[in-house]
């Protein structure tokens, strides 16, 4: 149990150490990011499905060692990647350039690109350099590709913000989609794993100490959990109203607890 506590707290306790106000300081804007979680149907004799994670190497500046969803900061050109004309019946309308940033962070980490049609392997694995060094554009792709995702299904999930203590902060949309095949491949050093993996095994991994997630990733992990297919799941999403949720910090001396409201503590929490 002790292990268990002590990995749970790890990361927060480490993002602390790394960067926050003082008192009276005032809080920092939080940048706008995109994450998305992109799940598959498990198989025979398997769970119902399956979500990715990528882990952060050891030495990352920020959620070092962690298991985490693709995604990143929404760059400003994400509200020029034409979506609305391109997406299907089962993809979400709302937070469109943060929907484009969360497809492009796929792309750019993974290599993954859930559209209807794809260039050829050698073309795709060139144009995501291009894109990793900023070459070109996301939506300079989708054009030059006329790029649709009109088979894609997709949902806007859920929001975090990160706590104003810190002094590094997202307000990240969460958006789940179905995985339309491929595998992932990494490039660079910013990641170093993959892992297709169910949400009740991941948790239970996290509870034993040898698989650390961010608070939203395990939280986004519980709710997973409860649903027994992706249908359901979907249809839940679909009609979900989705508000910021904010988390708070419960410090006390080197424990760092992230807690919701309606948690003990939340009201004095920083």
């Amino acid at each position: 149990m002790k292990r268990t506590r002590a990995e749970s707290e790890r990361i927060e306790r480490e993002e602390f150490a790394r960067g926050h106000l003082a008192p009276g300081e005032a809080p920092v804007p939080a940048r706008p990011a995109a994450t998305l979680v992109l799940l598959r149907a498990g198989g025979p004799g398997r769970s119902p499905f399956e979500a990715l994670l990528l882990r952060r190497p050891p030495h990352s500046r920020f959620a070092a060692g962690a298991y985490v969803f693709p995604g990143g900061v929404v760059d400003p050109e994400d509200a020029a990647v034409p979506l609305a004309e391109r997406l299907g019946p089962g993809v979400t309308r709302e937070e469109l350039p943060a929907l484009a940033a969360a497809l492009r962070e796929l792309f750019e980490e993974t290599g993954l690109l859930p559209a209807d049609r794809l260039p050829a392997a050698d073309e795709l694995r060139r144009a995501r350099a291009e894109l990793l060094e900023g070459r070109v554009g996301f939506a300079e792709l989708v054009g030059r590709w006329d790029l649709a995702f009109r088979g894609l299904r997709a949902r806007y999930l859920s929001r975090w913000v990160t706590p104003e203590k810190l002094d590094r902060r997202y307000d990240a949309r969460f958006f789940v989609a179905e995985h339309r095949g491929g595998e992932a491949s990494l490039v660079g050093g910013e990641l170093e794993g993959t892992a297709w993996i169910d949400p009740a095994t991941a948790l239970r991994r996290f509870a034993a100490g040898d698989l650390p997630m961010l608070f939203p990733t395990r939280r986004t992990m519980e709710e997973l959990r409860e649903f027994s297919d992706l249908d359901s799941l979907f249809e839940w999403a679909a009609a979900r109203d989705v508000r910021a949720t904010r988390p708070r910090l419960v410090v006390d001396g080197e424990s760092i607890v992230p807690v919701l409201p309606g948690d003990p503590g939340y009201e004095e929490a920083l």
